[in-house]
């Protein structure tokens, strides 16, 4: 597939993960950098039209603690007199909810213990499982690789036309984040990506969304994204090529200079643009000043090479200053309204209302600069979410489920695609490894995925057809 040979990159030791648990139809074990165990592996995560800021109204939409979890939301409601309560988004006026948080510091500790004693115990079963020779779980070899490609599935294979006919899928989605499966490097010396595998993936896809956002070059993926859009003659569909970035500088010179050779390879056409670094400052792995650098060298090169591709890095929405959007073309922002702690009726209302208050704001003076949420989803199991705050039952705060996740679909997706509001859910699959991070009650890591690890939309999970129309 192309330029890279893995077996020629030294392990420089940057997965900062637990080895993944291989042998599933699809799994993929990207890693997604250090993060507390409500954000570990997943990478948070559109235009300009979205309007400027609606100045101070939502003012109290807190920055997120160290965990990495926002701070409690107040309540929706007409602001009044020392009430604390909010106006009403202009989205959605029909909400009225507030969370109550009830402190329970004692219970709160005696939880901290037992949940260090099982999640020792998961852990430990995980890597038990892994290094088990009599695992039931059977590991990708390249053996199995090749014997999956010995065939390169096209869109006249009778496998691909049964994915590319799927009633239940509708072009809605601006743009999707997606991990192939098996792009993590080093695991993919010994549990290498499946061209066929990555291509029954776009098949799906290309039922979902016009584009599709990679996090890293590692491991082919990029090379072999583009040739699953070539077999399957997706003429419309464009590639936002994504650039790792962490604390590691082997792991960056290696990403960059692979993003370089695919785009001295392809040229810019089958791109959309460039997305140098994701939460590379939310998790601290760079300085403001060495992300700008980069920036501004990539941005450089580009032009040197009449590559006219927009460049961008995408980071947590309150981790944008006004100095750092100097340095690229669009503005990305991974929002989560599920680390919020806010009901899901409400989570499409505080989605635009963060974003607006905390991202659009800083380029409002500037046309030149557009606006793109980089990540916005909802978990379809696993626990429920308070912020920063405590959960005082299980039905408090964000709450994982299929009609929770069928609530805000149906409340965020249609209206960004009636206003124009440019966005990338998160995501296409799950990724099973991720249970590596769950911890008891907030079981929700390897189940954010519209569908499951083998490509099936999930039981009960609805696609908004938005009466039919599509995604451009």
């Amino acid at each position: 597939m192309g330029a890279i040979d893995p077996m020629e990159i030294a392990d420089d030791g940057d997965d900062g993960i637990t080895p993944a648990v291989h042998g599933q139809k699809r799994r993929s074990i990207l890693s997604f950098g250090a993060r507390n165990a409500s954000r570990d592996g997943v990478p948070l995560a559109a235009g300009a039209g979205a309007g400027a800021a609606t100045g101070g109204a939502f003012s109290a939409f807190g920055a997120r603690d160290p965990s990495g979890n926002y701070n409690p939301v107040p309540g929706s409601g007409p602001t009044d007199s020392g009430s604390g309560h909010m106006e009403k988004s202009e989205w959605l006026n029909h909400q009225d909810h507030g969370n109550k948080r009830l402190k329970w510091i004692v219970g709160t500790v005696i939880a901290i213990i037992v949940v260090g004693a099982i999640v020792g115990g998961v852990l430990g079963g995980v890597l038990s499982r892994k290094h088990n020779p009599t695992s039931s779980t059977s590991k990708s070899t390249p053996q199995s690789v090749a014997n999956d490609n010995k065939n390169d599935l096209s869109k006249d294979s009778a496998e691909i036309q049964a994915l590319m006919n799927n009633k239940d899928l509708h072009k809605v989605f601006p743009g999707i984040d997606y991990t192939p499966l098996n792009t993590q490097f080093p695991d993919c010396l010994s549990s290498p990506p499946s061209q066929n595998n990555i291509t029954r993936d776009m098949a799906v896809l290309s039922q979902l969304t016009n584009a599709v956002r990679l996090y890293g070059t590692d491991c082919n993926q990029t090379e072999m994204v583009l040739h699953a859009i070539d077999r399957l003659q997706l003429t419309d569909m464009k590639v936002w090529l994504g650039v790792w970035l962490d604390k590691n500088d082997t792991t960056n010179s290696r990403q960059l200079a692979q993003m370089w050779t695919i785009l001295d390879t392809n040229g810019s056409k089958p791109f959309k643009g460039v997305i140098v670094g994701n939460e590379v400052l939310y998790r601290k792995d760079l300085t403001p000043t060495a992300l700008a650098q980069i920036l501004s060298d990539v941005k450089s090169n580009l032009t040197a090479k009449n590559l006219n591709l927009p460049i961008a890095t995408s980071d947590l929405g309150d981790n944008w200053t006004a100095d750092l959007t100097n340095n690229v073309d669009i503005v990305m922002s991974n929002i989560h309204p599920f680390f919020a702690g806010v009901t899901a009726d409400a989570a499409a209302g505080w989605t635009w209302n963060f974003w607006q208050q905390h991202d659009v704001i800083l380029t409002s003076a500037n046309a030149s600069k557009t606006q793109v949420i980089s990540e916005v989803g909802w978990p379809s199991g696993g626990g429920n979410d308070c912020g920063s705050g405590t959960c005082a039952t299980m039905t408090d705060g964000s709450v994982a489920g299929i009609t929770e996740m069928n609530t805000f679909m149906s409340d965020f997706v249609c209206q960004s695609l009636a206003n124009g509001t440019e966005y990338f859910w998160f995501e296409a699959f799950d990724e099973p490894w991720k249970i590596v991070y769950n911890t008891p009650g907030k079981e929700w890591e390897d189940k954010w995925g519209l569908m499951d690890a083998n490509r099936n939309l999930k039981s009960g999970l609805t696609i908004p057809d938005c009466g039919g129309k599509t995604a451009s």
